[in-house]
């Protein structure tokens, strides 16, 4: 059985004190730069593995920070989780995933039992509908990706889905298309749950000067935005027999499944249908022929109240 390398034998390996060890360990205090070198190498050599609990007991921190998304079924939401685990572990933090709908009590024991040091939400809407944002805790680093109506006081990172759907809608127009179909939810409402892609669409033909119509509105249920339904949805569409020249997906997977359809159908992207998702996930640059998408940074690092959109990628 290999035996239990300890912090003792670190120090001893490098010539120093075990509080200098500590100090490195948990960047704490000054160290030279020689004594900082000797201490790594003899980590290295020894293969010494911090004991977590330990430190957790001295330091009051875990080390572990929890991120709540919906699923990773839709590669956007898998990219921006991949930049939370790479930033994570460069930081010296563990991290869980809750992929899975949570109840209010679920909420409220995330937040409340001290397991965790931070908690990232990619949930906002399920998130506001169980916590009163006004009753959490001040000592609980909470970071949200903010895609809804309005603001809000927890620090976030905000995509404003109103500017960006009306940008790509306007590529359309400018393209010479007027009977454009929007694919997504048709579901609006008011303040948080205010359609902001929907109103984008809308915004975009009504400056233009065309009347938004319920026959070139194709609804997919909240958080079934897959290519599955995206090609559904165009199957029905082509049923019509309802003039179109173009569609505008609300995000990339329902892009992809409605050039399926189209395709199926003898329908030619974009010499006789022009196309266009959100979000730009690798597989739009992956496919044939590659998808004209809206694109902001998913894993890159994010500072408080930054609003991004949008750099619009055409393929």
């Amino acid at each position: 059985m290999r035996k239990l390398v300890t912090k003792l034998d670190v120090a001893k390996l490098a010539g120093v004190s075990s509080t200098t060890v500590s100090r490195i360990l948990n960047d704490n205090g000054y160290v030279s730069e020689e004594v900082r070198k000797r201490v790594l190498k003899a980590i290295k050599e020894l293969d010494y593995v911090p004991n977590r609990m330990a430190r957790s007991l001295r330091t009051k921190k875990t080390g572990q920070i929890a991120c709540i998304t919906y699923g990773l079924k839709n590669a956007f939401y898998a990219e921006v989780v991949q930049g939370i685990k790479d930033e994570a572990l460069d930081n010296g933090y563990t991290f869980t995933i809750y992929s899975s709908k949570l109840d209010k009590q679920q909420y409220k024991q995330l937040i409340f039992d001290g397991s965790y040091d931070g908690l990232i939400i990619l949930t906002p809407l399920e998130f506001l509908e169980h916590v009163d944002p006004e009753k959490l805790p001040r000592n609980i680093p909470m970071s949200m990706y903010w895609d809804l109506a309005g603001k809000t006081n927890i620090p976030n990172v905000k995509i404003n889905l109103r500017a960006a759907m009306d940008k790509i809608v306007n590529h359309l127009l400018d393209n010479g298309h007027s009977n454009i179909v929007y694919l997504g939810s048709t579901e609006d409402g008011n303040g948080f749950h205010y359609n902001q892609r929907l109103k984008g669409y809308i915004k975009s033909l009504t400056n233009s000067g065309i009347s938004p119509s319920d026959d070139y509105l194709f609804h997919v249920p909240t958080w079934e935005d897959t290519p599955s339904y995206g090609y559904i949805k165009i199957k029905e569409l082509i049923k019509k027999n309802v003039p179109f020249t173009a569609i505008a997906a609300s995000n990339d997977l329902m892009a992809i499944g409605a050039m399926r359809a189209l395709s199926e159908h003898g329908l030619r992207v974009p010499n006789d249908v022009s196309i266009t998702g959100f979000d730009d996930i690798e597989l739009a640059g992956m496919i044939t022929p590659s998808l004209t998408t809206i694109s902001f940074p998913k894993k890159r690092y994010w500072s408080h109240s930054n609003e991004h959109i949008l750099e619009f990628t055409q393929k």
